[in-house]
């Protein structure tokens, strides 16, 4: 029994092909109606089984010229359809000769039943072929014809319905994005102002810390003016005091006024927020932040030395940069005295490198465990005690330099102690 399979769709016609293979039979097929006719007129096949929207030529116009020309009439039709699946589609299948109108997909068993009995027709001599299949060839063209609009109705429906729901999902998408849009504006907008609360918290907790040290710094010059003051009437009783004394004694005072107005002066600069950026020079930066630790420095002792090369110039902002530096500082200080170290010192070297200003703050207080050092910059991470510490001073420092100035703070162990490392990009880098 040789059957002609006819599918433009080659994972349907492969799946036929093997099923009815396996069942004995010799199979070949075709891809559209014109090759198949070519096919079939070339070697008759006894069974057709056909798809029927296909290019060049459909399933209905293909049975028509099967059932037509005298050497195939006598040829087994069956439609095996999944667009043609109405109640009048199968009607002009039917009235153009076919045996069957199958629509897909059918179990294999029920399909290979649907063949089997077409096969038992052939072979009784019972297909349903028209004594005059032409008799009424207006009447089929027009059911081919009403067949062909309804489907291409439904395909200009279908596509018009998808085309509304690739509008709708591009509306919704568009939507979609807008709203991630906004979401992602709201959670840059938060993460900024948790960092801005967070630099605020480093910030007081550092301001707390240099109240303190200026409150020491004035002790000695307060106590300075205070035998000053006494000593005008002491020297008036004595019968000592002149004109040149009370000058030389006013000449001391504003000396001294002149010294705690600068601490406010510095003090005052450093609490101050940077509005924008600006070009400032790193060695000046150096010198007030070393200012406001000078007397806690000395009363503990801590030597501090500068090294630099040229007179380095970076944009950015000049009293978060500061910060920086006095979280850094003091962490060294504090670590000094947790461990008792008999010679503290800090070096600070300034210096240019593959285009970068390069700050580095070194001291010599035993470094950083190993176990921690990969989480120093992480918020609330503190060794010290809750009264000492919030955890927050080197997280601050790394947001302030690396998101705010957009350089690198790195940190590592040297021989002697911890070293920190800010990597700005420099402006200019001029030679004393």
């Amino acid at each position: 029994m040789k059957i002609l399979i006819v599918d433009d769709n080659a994972d349907d016609r492969v799946l036929l092909e093997r099923a009815l293979m396996n069942e004995g039979y010799s199979v070949s097929s075709a891809t559209n109606g014109v090759r198949a006719l070519e096919s079939a007129l070339g070697s008759p096949p006894d069974l057709i089984i056909s798809d029927i929207m296909m290019p060049e030529m459909d399933g209905f116009e293909l049975c028509r010229r099967v059932k037509t020309d005298d050497r195939l009439r006598q040829v087994a039709f069956i439609f095996y359809t999944a667009t043609y699946v109405e109640e009048k589609d199968e009607q002009l299948a039917l009235s153009l000769g076919a045996s069957r109108f199958l629509i897909k997909p059918l179990e294999l068993p029920e399909f290979m039943g649907a063949v089997k009995a077409v096969i038992d027709e052939y072979h009784a001599q019972r297909l349903p072929v028209p004594e005059q299949p032409l008799a009424r060839p207006e009447e089929l063209d027009r059911m081919h014809v009403e067949a062909l609009t309804r489907k291409l109705e439904q395909k200009v429906s279908q596509l018009e319905a998808e085309r509304e729901a690739l509008l709708r999902s591009e509306e919704n998408y568009r939507r979609l994005n807008e709203t991630l849009e906004e979401r992602i504006r709201q959670a840059v907008a938060e993460l900024r102002e948790k960092d801005r609360i967070l630099i605020i918290q480093g910030r007081q907790a550092v301001m707390g810390e240099l109240i303190s040290n200026i409150a020491h710094q004035w002790r000695q010059p307060l106590n300075m003016l205070g035998l000053l003051a006494q000593e005008m009437p002491m020297t008036y009783k004595m019968g000592t005091f002149t004109k040149e004394s009370l000058e030389a004694n006013v000449t001391k005072t504003m000396n001294i006024i002149q010294q705690m107005s600068q601490t406010i002066e510095d003090f005052r600069s450093y609490s101050q927020p940077d509005r924008e950026k600006i070009d400032f020079k790193v060695l000046q930066v150096i010198a007030k932040t070393l200012s406001l630790l000078e007397e806690n420095f000395k009363a503990h002792r801590i030597r501090t030395e500068v090294e630099q090369e040229g007179d380095p110039v970076i944009n950015g902002y000049p009293n978060e940069y500061s910060q920086v530096l006095l979280n850094i500082l003091i962490n060294a200080r504090d670590a000094f005295l947790a461990r008792k170290v008999e010679s503290p010192s800090i070096v600070i070297r300034v210096f240019c490198e593959n285009g970068n200003t390069v700050v580095t703050v070194t001291d010599n207080a035993g470094g950083i465990p190993p176990e921690i050092i990969d989480k120093i910059f992480e918020p609330y991470f503190t060794t010290k005690g809750p009264e000492q510490g919030t955890g927050l001073g080197l997280f601050m420092s790394k947001t302030i330099i690396e998101k705010n100035m957009h350089g690198v703070l790195s940190a590592r162990n040297t021989g002697a102690g911890a070293e920190f490392r800010i990597d700005m990009k420099g402006r200019s880098f001029s030679s004393r």
